[in-house]
């Protein structure tokens, strides 16, 4: 294995890890997961959240096993505009304070934003339709 396909691979399995331990919370959360996704105003969150584990779970493992990897991020990065506005966005309190955790978990999802468009362009199996090399 090259340095490159090693880094490659770390950089898979790190990025992986924060979707399966939000997917292993949700499961083993999975009434309190449904019931907070209704009072943020998801749509059918007893239809929602079991795609969200889906797409949370098998994403994680594609990545581990390099399979469909530009698929999964493409498909995380449109997770991650709706539930980050949802569920982090919202920081600023009516009395002008800000909530600090929410604050920097929606910048967090920006920076997990680059990273996978980063697994993207890595992705060497990616239809050429997507990111294309001039």
């Amino acid at each position: 294995m090259t340095g490159e396909e090693l880094a490659y691979l770390v950089a898979r399995v790190l990025t992986c890890g924060l979707w399966a331990a939000a997917g292993a919370h949700k499961a083993t959360h999975y009434q309190a997961n449904g019931v907070e996704m209704g009072h943020l105003g998801v749509p059918l969150p007893r239809l929602v959240l079991p795609l969200v584990l889906i797409l949370e779970m098998v994403g994680a493992l594609l990545l581990v096993i390099d399979e469909y990897v530009w698929a999964v991020c493409l498909a995380w990065l449109i997770f991650l505009v709706p539930a980050s506005w949802m569920y982090h966005f919202k920081f600023m309190m009516k009395d002008g304070t800000i909530v600090f955790p929410q604050f920097v978990t929606g910048w967090k999802n920006v920076s997990i934003a680059g990273g996978l468009l980063a697994l993207i362009l890595l992705d060497t199996s990616r239809p050429a339709w997507l990111f294309p090399v001039a």
